[in-house]
């Protein structure tokens, strides 16, 4: 007859709450960083994200003429468990694109929805932000649920395309060209790998 352990079983429940304890402390040291770092760079930070606010402000306004392609750029704060002020901007565009075979195309058309988000957080390391791009391209299709109703639905294929590149970089060099650039990504005029920051 097998009878349990009650020493090995001690020892494995002692080694999991210490790794518990390591990990809160481990979340406590980076919250303290996070705070120091934010405090002794709090005018660079906060005045970066009020003039990214500001120029995704000036592009809702514009007229839709020249914001067809991708609608709104939407800007929001976010509450994080570190308190490392996030706060991230997002777009959107959709395209038709023709299928094709061989030179023939088909005369079915494929819609696409292009995502892209950047998030911005205060670093532990002192000095420094943490920006994270990402980009991702789905094809959407109908589904019929019934003769009523259609919905659609993102798909996987080949055609898929997702970036996601997380970059760490001093606060001051963030200048008004750097929130210009990101605009203009957000609002599908710049390609990610053409933002001078960007190193693919």
């Amino acid at each position: 007859m097998h009878m349990s352990n009650w020493l090995e079983e001690a020892e494995s429940r002692k080694s999991l709450e210490g790794e518990n304890a390591n990990s809160e402390d481990s979340k406590k040291f980076k919250k303290k960083a996070i705070k120091e770092n934010y405090e002794a760079n709090k005018l660079l930070y906060d005045k970066f994200l009020d003039h990214l606010e500001s120029l995704a402000k000036r592009v809702n306004d514009l007229p839709m003429e020249y914001r067809d392609s991708f609608g709104k750029i939407n800007f929001r704060h976010k509450n994080s468990k570190l308190d490392n002020h996030l706060f991230y901007l997002s777009s959107s565009r959709r395209i038709l694109k023709r299928r094709w075979k061989g030179i023939l195309p088909y005369s079915k058309k494929d819609s696409f929805k292009y995502i892209r988000v950047g998030y911005f957080t205060i670093s532990r390391e002192m000095g420094m932000m943490d920006l994270e791009l990402k980009e991702k391209k789905m094809r959407r299709t109908r589904i019929q649920d019934n003769k009523d109703k259609k919905r659609s639905r993102s798909k996987k294929s080949k055609n898929n395309r997702n970036k996601d590149y997380v970059f760490r970089i001093k606060m001051d060099i963030l200048k008004d060209d750097t929130c210009m650039e990101l605009i203009d990504w957000l609002a599908f005029k710049k390609e990610m790998e053409d933002i001078s920051f960007v190193q693919l």
